[in-house]
Formats: C-alpha cells, sequence, structure tokens
C-alpha cells in the first residue's frame, strides 16, 4: 500500500494512493455524509461514536469507517477535542495510520487505513481518521452479550493477540470491543490509536491482563454476557500455542 501526504495551510490530508482521488474535507464531517445519502450507519463509543458511510470515492474497497478523535477524562472537560501541535509526526492520527499501513504490509489482520484529516489552529489540533469497514463482522462484545463465542473462538483470539506480540506491536486499549471477528471466524483488531511497536518484554503480559480485566468488567455491568474464567484459558492456551488446531465447539460450549 503507498500512501500520500498533503498540505494547505494548517490543513494535513494523509490517504491511501489508491484512491481515485483526495478526500474533499465534508467526507470527513458526519454531516456532509448524511447529506448527500453515504452514511450507512453508526455506533457509540465510550467516548463518541464511529461512523459507517459507503465510500463517496472508487479505489477504496468496501464501506468506511469515520472516527472524530476525542479526549477521554477530566482534560476533556477543559480542551474537548483539541490536542497540543507537537508536530505532525507525533500527532495521533498521523502516528495510527503509519502505524496500520506497517501491520498490514506485514500481513497483520488490521482494518486498512484509509485518509486522516489534522487541521490545525494555532497551538491546537483536530483530527479524524478514515479505515475500510471489516465486513460482516462483529465485535468480541457484540458477540459475547449475543451468546455466540465458542471454544475455538477463544483459541483464536489468543493466537492472534500472540501474531502481534511476536511483531513487536502493543494496542493500547486491549478490550473486547476492539477485537472483531467476522464471518469467516478471522479475528481481528481495530482502533491502534496510541498503539505502538516495543521490544519484547513485560507489556505482553500487562496487554493480556487489561483484556482479562475489561472482560471482568463487563461481566460484571452486564445481565446478558456469557463470559466464564475457562474462557481465558482457552485465550491463553491459543496465545501459548498459536499453533496448535483449535478445541472443537462442544455443545456446551
Amino acid at each position: 500500500m503507498e500512501w500520500r501526504l498533503q498540505r494547505s495551510g494548517g490543513d494535513y490530508l494523509i490517504h491511501d494512493e489508491a484512491l481515485e482521488r483526495a478526500p474533499e474535507p465534508w467526507m470527513f464531517e458526519p454531516g456532509g455524509l448524511r447529506q448527500r445519502g453515504y452514511c450507512a450507519g453508526e455506533v457509540h463509543t465510550g467516548r463518541g461514536r464511529v461512523l459507517f458511510c459507503d465510500p463517496p470515492i472508487p479505489g477504496s474497497g468496501g464501506q468506511w469507517v469515520l472516527r472524530h478523535y476525542l479526549r477521554g477524562g477530566s482534560v476533556a472537560r477543559i480542551l474537548g477535542d483539541r490536542y497540543l501541535w507537537t508536530g505532525l509526526k507525533r500527532s495521533r492520527p498521523w502516528r495510527e495510520f503509519m502505524l496500520t499501513h506497517t501491520m498490514r504490509d506485514e500481513g497483520l489482520p488490521v482494518p486498512r487505513p484509509v485518509a486522516a484529516r489534522l487541521t490545525r489552529h494555532g497551538l491546537y489540533w483536530r483530527a479524524d481518521l478514515i479505515t475500510q469497514r471489516v465486513p460482516d463482522a462483529l465485535s468480541l462484545h457484540q458477540r459475547l452479550r449475543e451468546g455466540s463465542v465458542g471454544a475455538a473462538d477463544w483459541h483464536r483470539v489468543g493466537a492472534v493477540i500472540r501474531r502481534f506480540h511476536d511483531a513487536g506491536y502493543c494496542h493500547a486499549d486491549l478490550n473486547s470491543r476492539n477485537i472483531l471477528i467476522d464471518i469467516c471466524d478471522r479475528v481481528w483488531l481495530i482502533d491502534w490509536d496510541r498503539g505502538c511497536w516495543r521490544a519484547q518484554g513485560a507489556w505482553t503480559r500487562r496487554n493480556l491482563e487489561r483484556l482479562r480485566r475489561d472482560l471482568e468488567k463487563r461481566r460484571r455491568l452486564h445481565d446478558q454476557w456469557q463470559y466464564a474464567d475457562p474462557d481465558f484459558e482457552r485465550l491463553l492456551q491459543g496465545y501459548a500455542d498459536p499453533r496448535s488446531a483449535s478445541p472443537p465447539d462442544g455443545p456446551d460450549d
């Protein structure tokens, strides 16, 4: 995959060269996409929402996912969606676009980055990211609420996390919402904001513990949450021996 960077004043645009033309500003605006009939749905997340839309430009393949960068915690009450400018290559959209671009080129299951827009106003910037939607996929969170995660799925999730860890990629927010399973039972990791490459170390164990805490937390929050401790043990088995065959899903799984 090749990419291109364009700049106009305080606006920076990074996009996949496979697109027939550069994305226009309205393609990063939910209102503009809705007005022109491209909006195909949206999902609310902990910090905001992501918009699914039909691609306004040929060349990207499949639907787009538009996400606006939002702050969390107490800082959000002061700065909202603004971030301090410290240079383009240190900005979160640049780093996420380039990281997913690199991982995808290495054959890891991440969404294809389509475009990122960063707008600078003085000391601050705001930004949006467009990725290609993984078709026919549900998050692990959704599937657990529907009770459709079997032993083989947990094994595959563990095996895929191991692939990323072996390649040195640390997901900054590994949780059940950022793990997708598609109709062909392939596992994907999405939302790589603040993700990074790291030398091997104790962070891999902490990454897994973060996911375990998320699963246990949501078990306390949701009445419909089909997760038990043995499920995570199956995930760890897949992580420890990713090349082993997935266990069959028995009638009680």
